[in-house]
């Protein structure tokens, strides 16, 4: 016992000696990315033991509020994209104030993220001439001016450290938004860029050399391996992972905060600047829960100044929610409530929504306009097209496949919700890419027939990324467009429902699991 103990203490006096030479240098990053115009706190409910509880989080004075209490002079402060789209202001003013908020968190460094474009590129780059802070995006080309949309890379020297920032956005740019919104940029080769940013930031002789992404965590978690000698943090967003403790690959620490503002990230770090290394880190995501004492009054005034005008439109109540809406899984209630809503609204035998455009759970209770606007921040229209059974079925298998593709890759299956079909499939077939894995595809109780016209409606999203859908089909599809506004169907179909306790209903069956 006295051997470990001496041990230990030796340790400790070597630590001590270490980290007391001159060239350690202690530096703090905080961090997060993926707000999506959460500016308003709200509710988390969660288990803790037999009881459910219930408290208020983050919005734009709680987030504020966080980053002053953990900011110090040996700080840098960082965002990895995404603030724009999921709240009524932030549609209203195409992203304006999220713009004004941005700029009061004296942040040293942002990355874009893909819905940083849903107002499209033209419109974020003149925003973007407005802010107080460096943004980054040295991956993406923007023609209409031949330059670079942001830059690839970024120094600050933080208390004797020299840190190096290289910046870059999702390569699925394209497939992630409305092409046109982002017909204007060229997204180049994303390994080329950060190549170069080393290489930069090697010759300025930096110290430390962080990658701030937009690609989420498994694309992270590739770079690490391929960049381990010269990359020593990596601080993401997309994938929205709460990265409770740094994940370490290689020697490279990966950090992510969530999304919505819940959490703020913090990564102490101590840095040998004569060898270029971390030699101690600490990291951890601080949950902005409501504290009277931390939130920022100036901003919530400002926030609040903002939601004025609006409050009377989008705080009406349209109707009531008897059970809670889930937004998540093949089978969700909200999904399925949505379809339903826009195959009848078009007319249509079929509906099809991508579950990542729903964007929040909504609990029982009063359901408001501004509950609609959240759900569906993006503001799609409805389109129409005709395909025969031939071609559905086509299209159904197509999609399949896409997905277990994205299983195999160990990512989340994109499986579309769907309104008026039952399918039955075998998962275990599908996984061993054995022919006959659909069972069956019934359209309104009745088996698909391959010679007849089915009328599908979808968004104007899922109609123009359909290759990423459905795959290369083997006929032409031809879009009607109806040029109505997705959350406008909807909020009129609460008005008209009033009451509404819709249950999930088996869409789609899978066969493995029954027998």
């Amino acid at each position: 016992m006295k051997k470990i103990l001496f041990r230990i203490l030796i340790l400790l006096i070597f630590s001590q000696v270490l980290y007391s030479q001159e060239n350690i240098y202690d530096l703090r990053i905080i961090h997060w990315n993926d707000f999506h115009a959460r500016n308003l706190p709200y509710n988390i409910t969660k288990k803790k033991g037999d009881d459910t509880i219930t408290y208020i989080i983050g919005g734009s004075a709680g987030l504020m509020g966080y980053i002053k209490q953990n900011r110090t002079n040996n700080s840098l402060l960082l965002y990895a994209g995404d603030d724009f789209q999921g709240s009524p202001i932030s549609s209203l003013t195409r992203g304006e104030s999220q713009i004004k908020l941005l700029n009061l968190y004296n942040i040293d460094a942002l990355t874009l993220g893909n819905h940083d474009f849903d107002y499209t590129a033209s419109r974020l780059d003149s925003m973007l001439k407005t802010v107080n802070f460096k943004y980054l995006a040295g991956n993406l080309y923007y023609m209409p001016e031949n330059r670079s949309f942001g830059n690839l890379t970024y120094i600050k020297e933080v208390n004797n450290i020299k840190v190096g920032i290289i910046g870059i956005v999702t390569d699925e740019l394209y497939s992630l938004t409305l092409p046109s919104n982002v017909e204007s940029i060229y997204i180049l080769n994303t390994d080329s860029c950060i190549s170069k940013g080393i290489r930069e930031l090697k010759d300025n002789k930096c110290d430390l050399i962080i990658l701030l992404t937009h690609f989420g965590v498994d694309r992270d978690s590739i770079f690490a391996v391929k960049y381990h000698q010269d990359i020593d943090i990596i601080i993401g967003g997309h994938s929205h992972t709460a990265i409770q403790n740094p994940k370490r690959i290689n020697g490279v620490l990966i950090c992510q905060a969530g999304a919505y503002g819940r959490y703020l990230g913090k990564l102490d770090l101590k840095v040998d600047t004569e060898n270029d290394t971390v030699v101690y880190y600490d990291g951890s995501l601080i949950e902005t829960v409501f504290d009277s004492l931390i939130y920022d009054k100036g901003t919530q005034n400002i926030v609040e100044t903002m939601e004025e005008n609006i409050k009377p439109l989008f705080n009406r109540v349209i109707g009531i929610l008897e059970v809670d809406w889930k937004a998540k899984g093949f089978n969700c209630n909200l999904g399925q409530w949505e379809a339903d809503v826009f195959r009848t609204a078009t007319n249509s035998d079929i509906s099809f929504i991508n579950s990542g455009g729903i964007r929040k759970d909504v609990p029982k209770g009063n359901i408001t306009v501004r509950d609609i606007w959240e759900v569906n921040p993006f503001g799609n229209t409805l389109n129409t097209f005709k395909v025969s059974g031939k071609l559905l079925r086509e299209m159904i298998e197509n999609h399949f496949q896409k997905a277990q593709e994205a299983m195999d890759k160990g990512e989340y299956p994109d499986f579309l919700i769907f309104s008026g079909m039952i399918i039955i499939y075998n998962s275990e077939e599908m996984a061993r890419k054995e022919a006959g894995f659909l069972k069956s595809i019934k359209v309104n109780g009745n088996e698909i027939e391959d010679g007849k016209l089915y009328q599908i409606a979808s968004t104007n999203y899922v109609v123009a990324q359909i290759n990423k859908y459905f795959g290369k089909l083997s006929e032409k599809i031809t879009p009607v467009e109806t040029n109505l506004i997705d959350r406008d169907i909807l909020i009129k179909a609460v008005e008209d429902q009033k009451i509404i306790n819709n249950l999930p209903e088996e869409r789609l069956i899978d066969e493995a699991k029954k027998n």
